[in-house]
């Protein structure tokens, strides 16, 4: 059967596997089709029979971990890069579970990995910016170089030239019989700051090159003359994850997944998009190759958030609470429950949010449940949840645990009318303060990403406006335009590489708009706060900025503003020794002349 744009559409899930603790990083089909291997973060290998549709074996790599697995040329052995204890890039035969090889030589983590289509040989990109050559017959690097960026890297389907990106902005070519005399061919493309490159393939023809990023876009190169053909976008990334992109077997169509869990595809000649698939994902889609000999192609994802047990109720909710809510507690792995109560409200039923995180869990499950706290009580709408609780151990979400909870937010007895007067000033500023801390707290741990605070100008006390989870786009939206405000955001982005969290803080003052009382109280309890923010709550602000409009907070001003451009000081010309004798006071010295340079990234 060919590939046409009907028979991509016709596409739908066959088989989900559900193997994996941890998400899936990167997977492989054999030459013949018949099988596909896939590494995960939970440090296993799993082989699939793609013509039986079923897991054939899984084995582990604890001590090294697993990621950019690759068949060699023998259906039964892989070479992958390690994720734990070094970088070096092992040679496994998957017939008796045995190292063949090991070849160290990066000192940073890998970032391509690329077999020869006719030999032994393959290539390695790493952060350490280099790309090494090497045999899977010796464990000695057969050539090294050394480029001014992160590399990704790729053979041609003809095994006799291969491609580097570098910089996120050029693609030199490089013969592999003479690749220590440099590039034959380099083509330069626009620098995109707000993304970088993560994935460069040929088409199975030699005639593209595919240059997928963790942005919104991919490009297609003309892979003799280098000229950008097409630009491809239109599906999610805002959380600048690394999408694999691939081409179809006949090199006609490209595809990649989205955050969103769906799979893209565009006519390469074309340029026009030819279908959206629904791959059932519930996550991004980070991997995505197409089988080279059978009409079927594999999707993964990562953080998957699955259903993990229900229950009907059968009495009361205080009756049922503890027999349906203990027994679905791990003291090795954390997990959101919700609970539903008797009583409703205008949007019906009220329920219980509990987020459950045992201190015997890893710190990475930790930091994920951490992070998508707030996205899991905003898809369920935090209108039906009225009341939320976090547990490290079982006494304190237990049903005497939830009675302690609910007695400790209540109010005290009842007051004269003046003593109830005085005593709603006093709460609603504590509660002003108080909300403001819990805020700054969740913030410490990732568990929010975006907090407003006002200054009670009367008072004199810092408030919390609100904490909505926040995306990047969305910040010039969260900027008043009449009033001062201080923001807290935690910045998601890519740099050199590494996906990094920054908090930064931002002093929204709107021009002259406001009162001088507003103006002066708002810069003078400014470092008062910052420094409270980094002592009480362990916040290190990457960077603290004041704007006067939400207008200037866009991606590439927040890139610019968390790494800076360097500047190079260079010496300047020497000057020759004037004559002797004295000279008289110096009445202007003017320092060296500086230049900016760009950054090597």
């Amino acid at each position: 059967m060919k590939l046409t744009d009907n028979v991509l559409r016709s596409f739908r899930v066959a088989k989900v596997f559900r193997e994996n603790s941890d998400k899936i990083n990167c997977f492989d089909f054999s030459s013949n089709g018949e099988t596909i291997i896939s590494s995960s973060d939970d440090d296993s290998l799993v082989l699939y029979d793609c013509q039986e549709g079923k897991p054939k074996r899984t084995l582990y790599s604890k001590k090294y971990g697993v990621d950019l697995i690759r068949y060699t040329h023998a259906a039964n052995t892989v070479v992958y890069s390690s994720n734990k204890i070094d970088d070096t890039i092992r040679y496994l035969s998957l017939h008796d579970n045995k190292y063949i090889r090991y070849f160290p030589g990066h000192n940073k983590r890998v970032t391509s990995l690329s077999m020869s289509p006719v030999d032994d040989t393959f290539i390695s990109g790493s952060l350490d910016k280099t790309i090494r050559l090497w045999d899977l017959r010796s464990p000695n690097c057969q050539g090294l170089m050394h480029l001014q960026g992160k590399p990704v890297c790729s053979f041609d389907p003809e095994g006799l030239i291969f491609a580097a990106g570098v910089n996120s902005e050029m693609v030199k070519l490089y013969d592999l019989r003479s690749f220590d005399k440099g590039p034959f061919a380099t083509f330069k493309l626009q620098y995109d700051r707000t993304c970088e490159w993560t994935g460069l393939k040929f088409s199975n023809d030699g005639k593209l090159i595919l240059v997928s990023t963790n942005g919104g876009a991919l490009r297609l190169l003309d892979a003799f003359k280098g000229a950008v053909m097409h630009s491809f976008g239109g599906y999610n990334n805002s959380k600048a994850v690394t999408l694999e992109a691939s081409f179809t077997p006949d090199s006609q169509f490209i595809m990649i997944g989205s955050e969103d869990g769906k799979v893209h595809v565009w006519n390469a000649e074309s340029g026009m998009k030819v279908a959206v698939l629904d791959g059932k994902h519930t996550g991004p889609v980070t991997c995505l190759q197409f089988n080279p000999k059978f009409m079927t192609f594999a999707s993964a994802c990562s953080n998957m958030l699955v259903l993990g047990a229900f229950r009907e109720p059968t009495q009361s909710w205080d009756q049922d609470y503890d027999h349906f809510l203990l027994p679905l507690l791990d003291d090795q792995e954390p997990c959101y429950i919700l609970y539903r109560l008797d009583s409703q409200n205008a949007q019906g039923y009220e329920w219980i949010f509990i987020s459950w995180s045992p201190d015997q869990s890893p710190v990475r499950q930790k930091m994920l449940y951490a992070a998508t706290r707030a996205t899991v009580k905003k898809e369920f709408g935090g209108g039906h949840v009225k009341d939320e609780m976090f547990g490290t151990v079982e006494e304190d979400i237990c049903l005497e645990g939830y009675h302690r909870h609910v007695s400790s937010s209540s109010g005290p007895a009842p007051l004269t009318a003046a003593e109830q007067e005085l005593r709603r000033i006093k709460i609603n500023e504590v509660r002003g303060q108080e909300e403001a801390k819990h805020a700054l707290q969740q913030l410490a741990q990732k568990g929010i990403n975006y907090i407003q605070l006002k200054l009670d100008t009367e008072k004199e006390t810092i408030e919390l406006v609100h904490s909505d989870p926040t995306e990047t786009r969305e910040l010039p939206c969260r900027v008043p335009t009449d009033t001062p405000r201080y923001h807290f955001f935690l910045y998601k982005h890519s740099h050199e590489g590494d996906y990094l969290e920054s908090v930064v803080f931002i002093y929204s003052m709107p021009g002259y708009s406001c009162s001088i009382k507003e103006r002066m109280l708002y810069s003078s309890c400014k470092s008062r706060l910052l420094d409270e923010v980094e002592k009480d709550y362990h916040l290190e602000v990457a960077k603290k900025m004041e704007i006067d409009s939400g207008d200037e907070l866009t991606e590439e001003f927040l890139y610019d503003e968390v790494h800076p451009k360097q500047q190079a000081f260079k010496q300047a010309f020497a000057k020759p020794r004037g004559p002797a004798g004295k000279r008289g006071n110096k009445r202007l010295i003017k320092g060296p002349a500086t230049r900016e340079s760009r950054p090597e990234s």
